[in-house]
């Protein structure tokens, strides 16, 4: 008398010859897989704060802790604007393998010279907004608020007042990351209209 085979593996349609169908497996139960769907925490998470959920620098905006209306765009875009061209220029997060040889930069990528010249203006506006970041002392505070570290949740201190706990500490912290921020905006001069 022989042995039993393997057992067959539930909700698996096979084909005449045995093998495992390529065919979508008939599935009992109608209801959506939970690890197709994002979890509650991200669904709140995008009710709190629409598309800006994934930065501390968007939380911070849609919270209005960069202060209202237009200066708070302003704000909002040059920080952004530092953090995208200071990640393609500086950062190199991306990973790289060892045996891979083609040029680093994205100097040695660009074929076209306006693409080339655009380049070159990114970077040197870059390093003189590094410098006015610099003068100003309040490079770390800015830093922690364009992190890719800080995904999900974090800074503390943005989280904390978020949440509406102002603290005198984590407040200071705040204005100095808008003083960093303040050093690169360029100021809006207010058009008088003739009538």
């Amino acid at each position: 008398m022989g042995r039993r085979g393997r057992k067959s593996k539930p909700n698996k349609v096979r084909t005449n010859t045995g093998r495992i169908s390529r065919a979508k497996a008939v599935n009992n139960n109608d209801a959506p897989k939970e690890s197709s769907r994002p979890s509650a925490w991200v669904d709140s998470q995008r009710d709190k704060f629409g598309v800006h959920y994934n930065t501390a620098l968007g939380r911070a905006f849609v919270s209005g802790l960069l202060g209202e209306g237009q200066e708070a765009n302003d704000r909002y875009a040059e920080a952004k604007r530092f953090a995208r061209v200071y990640a393609r220029t500086i950062s190199q997060d991306r990973y790289r393998c060892a045996l891979d040889r083609t040029p680093r930069g994205n100097l040695a990528l660009a074929e076209d010279p306006d693409e080339i010249a655009y380049e070159i203006e990114q970077q040197q506006w870059l390093f003189e907004a590094m410098a006015k970041i610099d003068a100003t002392g309040c490079r770390p505070f800015f830093d922690q608020l364009i992190s890719t570290l800080h995904t999900d949740r974090g800074p503390y201190w943005i989280d904390a007042l978020i949440s509406g706990h102002t603290h005198p500490a984590d407040v200071a912290v705040l204005n100095a990351a808008l003083k960093a921020i303040d050093a690169i905006t360029p100021k809006r001069v207010a058009r008088i209209v003739a009538s």
